[in-house]
C-alpha cells in the first residue's frame, strides 16, 4: 500500500513546521514526518521580537523577554546594550515546536511520527520509505516534492549523496537561579572556542552553554566558562544540583548556497541557515520553510534559493567575513567588541537583528557604521 501526496516534509522543527503550515495554507496535499513528537533539541531559545511578529505567533509561547543583552570580551570589558524597539523572546525548543507542528495540522497538513528511512525512488515522483512509530511497520510515500528539514543528522541528504554542512558544537545545561531579563554573551578562546558562552534567562532558570570545534574539549571549555562567570566549578554545579546534566550538540554552519536538486528542497539546519557569527537558527529556518513552501506552491522550485538569496545573501556574506576577521584570536574578538561600543552601530546593529526588516538600508548603515570605527 502507497500513501500519495503532494509534498513530504522529512522533519518538524522550526522549518518543517513552518513549511507544512505554508503548504497548507495553500491548499497543497501535505504530509510532515517528525522522528519523535517529545523530542526537545538542545537550544537557548532566543528569538528576535520581530521574527515573531512575521509569523504571527502567540506570545503564549515566550517563557522570558530580553530586554537588555551584556557583552563581554576576552579581557573582561563588558558592554550593556538596551534593546530598544525589540526584545529577544526566549521560548523552549519541545513546546515551541509541538506548537509549531500543532498550526501545521489544524491548517491541514497529515502529521506522522516516523522516522525516514530511504528513497525506493528518489525522482519525482519520490517514493521514500517511512517507518511509523505507532505501527511500527513501513509505510510507503509517494510525492512530488520532498522537503529536508531533517537537521545535522541530514538523512535525506545522505540519500542523495549531498555533502552535510560542516558544524561546530555546543554543549548545554540549564541552571536553577534566579533569571533575568539579560541575554549574556560572553566571549574568549578559554572557554569558547571559534564561538561564545551564553547565558539566557528561561522561564524559571537560565541556560548556559558554549561552543567550540572538538566534541571532547566542550566539557573543559564549559568548565572554564562556569569557573569564570559562577566562580564555581562544572562538577561542583553538578554535584550540588545546580544545573541539570549536560547535553552537546552539533550546529550548523552556512554553507553558502542552500541546496536543490530538482524537486528535493534541503531548509534549516539541513541547508546550513545559521547566521555567521551569532549563529542565530530558528528565524532563519522558519524563513526557509516559508519560501520552500512558497516555490513549491507555485511548482517552481528553483525560485527557492532565489528567494532565500534576495532576502538573507549579503546579510549572511557580510557576517561571514566578520566571523572570519575578527573571530581568529582574542585580540581580534576584542577589536570586534570595541567597535560595536559606539552607540551608533550598536542601533543599527539592533535594528537588524530585532526588526528584521528586509530592506538593504540598514545593513548598509551598519556597514558604513563599522567602518568608520575601524578606521577612527
Amino acid at each position: 500500500m502507497i500513501q500519495r501526496t503532494s509534498a513530504l516534509v522529512v522533519g518538524g522543527g522550526p522549518a518543517g513546521s513552518t513549511a507544512a503550515r505554508f503548504l497548507a495554507e495553500a491548499g497543497v496535499d501535505t504530509v510532515l514526518v517528525e522522528r519523535d513528537f517529545s523530542y526537545v533539541k538542545p537550544c537557548g531559545g532566543a528569538i528576535p521580537s520581530g521574527g515573531f511578529r512575521e509569523f504571527g505567533l502567540p506570545e503564549t509561547l515566550i517563557r522570558n523577554k530580553a530586554g537588555r543583552i551584556l557583552i563581554v570580551s576576552p579581557a573582561g570589558n563588558e558592554i550593556e546594550i538596551g534593546l530598544q524597539g525589540g526584545h529577544l523572546f526566549i521560548v523552549e525548543r519541545g513546546h515551541f515546536d509541538s506548537s509549531l507542528r500543532r498550526t501545521a495540522a489544524d491548517k491541514g497538513a497529515s502529521l506522522i511520527e516516523g522516522d525516514f528511512v530511504g528513497f525506493e525512488k528518489n525522482s519525482a515522483p519520490f517514493i521514500s520509505r517511512v517507518r511509523n512509530k505507532e505501527t511500527n511497520s513501513i509505510m510507503r510515500v509517494q510525492s512530488d516534492y520532498v522537503l529536508a528539514s531533517d537537521g545535522i543528522t541530514f538523512g535525506v541528504g545522505k540519500s542523495f549523496s549531498i555533502r552535510r554542512p560542516r558544524h561546530l558544537y555546543t554543549i548545554s545545561s540549564h541552571m536553577n537561579t534566579h533569571s533575568s531579563d539579560c541575554c549574556e554573551f560572553w566571549f574568549g578562546n578559554n572557554h569558547a572556542s571559534n564561538f561564545y558562552s551564553w547565558v539566557f534567562p528561561s522561564g524559571s532558570r537560565i541556560s548556559l552553554g558554549t561552543g567550540g570545534n572538538v566534541p571532547r574539549e566542550l566539557g573543559g571549555l564549559l568548565d572554564n566558562f562556569a569557573r569564570r562567570r559562577f566562580g564555581r566549578s562544572l562538577q561542583h554545579l553538578l554535584t550540588d544540583k545546580l544545573i541539570d546534566a549536560t547535553r552537546i550538540f552539533p550546529v550548523p554552519a552556512w554553507r553558502g548556497r542552500p541546496y536543490t536538486v530538482r524537486n528535493l528542497l534541503l531548509l534549516g539546519d539541513a541547508a546550513g541557515m545559521v547566521m555567521p557569527t551569532t549563529y542565530e537558527g530558528i528565524y532563519y529556518a522558519m524563513k526557509s520553510g516559508q519560501f520552500a513552501a512558497a516555490a513549491v506552491a507555485e511548482k517552481r522550485p528553483e525560485i527557492f534559493r532565489d528567494l532565500l538569496e534576495d532576502r538573507f545573501r549579503y546579510r549572511f556574506l557580510l557576517m561571514n567575513i566578520f566571523r572570519r576577521l575578527f573571530f581568529r584570536s582574542d585580540k581580534t574578538i576584542e577589536k570586534w567588541i570595541r567597535i560595536h561600543g559606539s552607540s551608533v552601530v550598536q542601533e543599527i546593529a539592533m535594528k537588524l537583528w530585532l526588526q528584521k526588516d528586509p530592506g538593504s538600508q540598514n545593513l548598509y548603515a551598519y556597514l558604513k557604521a563599522f567602518g568608520s570605527r575601524v578606521m577612527s
